[in-house]
């Protein structure tokens, strides 16, 4: 896969990128090893809507037509929150999410956007750690209820991204 060996490009998703997103969310979250019901109630209650692209920041990278890796912020009060970083399995350890994450935290900083919380599956926690985020608790999951891990990841903390 090309994406894997060059640098990843990303561009603003529109309304009509949404099943492609929606495809790769399933099947990124589908790869933890998730039930039927659980995937269902992903992909009813929680998986990525035309609303939210239209209304949200949104990018995404793209191999030929078919979308590898995406993220989503939306605004949480006076913050932000993280609601959607998704990539494809064939991604998985080339370093593509880490490219994701820096793509995110430059778009933030530009925008003088200091902090953003999210929640994540417990199997990512190595990856946000290794990112610069600090967990600071834990939430419940609004699929099955099971508690997840609650991240926040400040920009004036140290980059071990970038390192």
């Amino acid at each position: 896969m090309e994406a894997t060996k060059n640098t990843l490009q990303f561009q603003q998703a529109t309304p009509n990128d949404t099943a492609h997103l929606r495809s790769l969310a399933h099947q990124s979250e589908a790869h933890w090893g998730y039930g039927e019901a659980f995937m269902d109630t992903f992909d009813r209650a929680f998986n990525i809507t035309e609303q939210f692209i239209r209304e949200n920041p949104v990018y995404v990278s793209w191999d030929h037509e078919n979308a590898i890796a995406f993220w989503g912020l939306k605004r949480d009060g006076g913050g932000w929150e993280l609601e959607y970083f998704y990539i494809s399995e064939q991604c998985l350890g080339n370093g593509c999410g880490k490219q994701m994450w820096n793509h995110l935290t430059d778009w933030c900083r530009c925008r003088s956007i200091p902090e953003f919380h999210f929640v994540t599956s417990p199997q990512a926690i190595g990856f946000y750690e290794k990112m610069g985020a600090k967990q600071d608790g834990m939430w419940r999951s609004s699929i099955d209820g099971r508690p997840i891990p609650h991240f926040v990841y400040n920009d004036n903390q140290s980059h071990p991204s970038k390192t």
